[in-house]
């Protein structure tokens, strides 16, 4: 089976070296990683191009075109996403790919997510919100037949046929970097045997200041207006989101919280 693995990068210097050298000293080696950079100027292809890639330019930058671009130049049966902020666990792609050869009716696996070590206060508090409350992952292997966020399928750790991924018309441009992996997990699901492995690990690192927390949590509010609006034809604001990440925020900054 070849597998294709797809990371996208921007101005990933400091974590793009640790992404590629989890991948390639796994103990299932992709056939082929592709890297999609959106014109990153901090030396991140200089790091990238020590590793044996396909790197891909992505004019529009953002990370749905990146993995669009990916699977358009992928060679593989198999197409795999994670980030360039991640590191998968030794065993990530032999996990998926037993998935995929011992049961030919699955178009897609997804895994767990793990925090990294933390270097300060606000990557913890950070890994902890969005592990915790913003996303779940269920302790046990299960078929995946609702929507939602619990156990969902994050590019940061998963995997799709690549047919399936060409029939569904890939990630959808207009979502940009707020939650366009959730929207195609969503049209997804119910058309599709999708598959969610709690053993398939992806460890991944969070915001480490206030202001990139800051940041963070307008794109998460950003996600959940366009989900709202595309799939549940609700408000285009999710203003309840808003709210509570705002809460979180204030305890954060606020002496003794």
């Amino acid at each position: 089976m070849r597998i294709s693995v797809i990371i996208p990068t921007f101005n990933s210097a400091p974590v793009i070296g640790r992404a590629l050298e989890s991948v390639f000293s796994g103990h299932r080696v992709p056939e082929e990683v592709i890297v999609v950079d959106g014109w990153s100027s901090d030396g991140t292809l200089e790091q990238v191009r020590s590793y044996p890639v396909i790197v891909v330019m992505n004019p529009k930058v953002h990370a749905a075109a990146a993995r669009n671009l990916g699977i358009e130049n992928s060679s593989g049966e198999v197409i795999a996403f994670t980030d360039s902020d991640c590191v998968p666990q030794p065993d990530w792609l032999e996990r998926i790919e037993s998935h995929f050869r011992n049961r030919t009716e699955i178009a897609g696996v997804g895994g767990r997510m793990l925090a990294l070590p933390p270097v300060n206060e606000v990557e913890a508090f950070s890994g902890h919100v969005f592990l915790n409350d913003i996303l779940r992952y269920p302790a046990v292997p299960q078929q995946v037949s609702n929507r939602g966020l619990v156990g969902a399928f994050i590019t940061a750790n998963c995997a799709y046929r690549k047919a399936v991924l060409l029939e569904a018309g890939g990630f959808r441009d207009e979502f940009g970097n707020n939650a366009e992996d959730i929207d195609l997990y969503w049209r997804l699901v119910g058309r599709e045997h999708l598959y969610y492995d709690p053993e398939v690990i992806v460890y991944h690192s969070f915001p480490t200041t206030r202001r990139a927390l800051a940041r963070k949590y307008f794109q998460h509010g950003i996600a959940s207006s366009k989900l709202t609006r595309y799939h549940l034809g609700g408000p285009r604001v999710d203003w309840l989101l808003y709210r509570k990440l705002i809460r979180y925020l204030w305890h954060l900054v606020t002496p003794g919280s």
